[in-house]
């Protein structure tokens, strides 16, 4: 199992108190640019660069002008340094502020502009819970297994969505059935666990890093790739 905190400007800059080697910071929300991200990037840079780190997520809260949105996110990286070879970037994508309906062209079309960027599909991930994941993007079938996968949102029960690789199981305010409802030195936020993968592996899922992640016996090898495949990962 790996925990790791989903954090933007309504939490404290990130610092070293942070424990875990998996990090979610969000950049945008549209064209609204987080006031965090700059820190909690830079911090995100150093730590991967250090080991501190094995990978580091970077999300933008997905809005119908979606290629603005897109193009936010990567000025605000660019603005930063560039994108880091150990970042994955995911669409935070929920029906709160958007319009009601479908939306998988413009959710395929965010994931082409974020896999471009990034070079490589499998560097590109969605949060949703249940209900957006079906109403926002109905037609997922056929992109989804192309990409590194789906955190899913579900607080007090784990959804188990296709392709799932981390569920988010808190927003802090107690639904953690004994996992953490938070970390330092946020205090409690959003808490994620890849719950049959270690950071390694989960960076390795989501195409950071060697296929065999962590040098691995091959009785492990071998676990790892079949969980991978069970996700159609492999």
């Amino acid at each position: 199992m790996s925990l790791f905190a989903d954090i933007s400007e309504f939490q404290n800059v990130v610092n070293d108190s942070y424990p875990y080697q998996i990090l979610s910071i969000r950049s945008n929300d549209g064209t609204y640019r987080d006031g965090h991200f700059a820190a909690n990037y830079r911090w995100m840079c150093n730590a991967l660069n250090s080991g501190r780190l094995a990978c580091g997520i970077v999300y933008a809260y997905w809005r119908t002008n979606w290629q603005d949105t897109v193009n936010t996110m990567q000025s605000m990286i660019d603005s930063c340094g560039g994108l880091h070879p150990k970042v994955i970037l995911m669409i935070d994508l929920e029906r709160g502020g958007n319009p009601a309906g479908d939306e998988t062209g413009a959710v395929d079309a965010t994931i082409d502009a974020m896999a471009a960027y990034a070079g490589n599909l499998k560097r590109v991930i969605v949060y949703a819970n249940s209900g957006d994941f079906h109403e926002m993007w109905a037609e997922y079938s056929t992109r989804l297994p192309q990409i590194g996968g789906l955190i899913a949102a579900g607080y007090g029960a784990n959804p188990g969505l296709p392709y799932q690789i981390a569920h988010q199981y808190t927003d802090g305010s107690g639904y953690g059935g004994g996992l953490p409802e938070g970390a330092a030195p946020f205090g409690n936020c959003d808490m994620n666990s890849a719950d049959n993968l270690t950071p390694d592996q989960f960076a390795a899922v989501c195409g950071i890093g060697p296929a065999n992640p962590g040098g691995m016996t091959d009785a492990e090898y071998a676990q790892f790739a079949t969980y991978m495949g069970q996700l159609g990962l492999s």
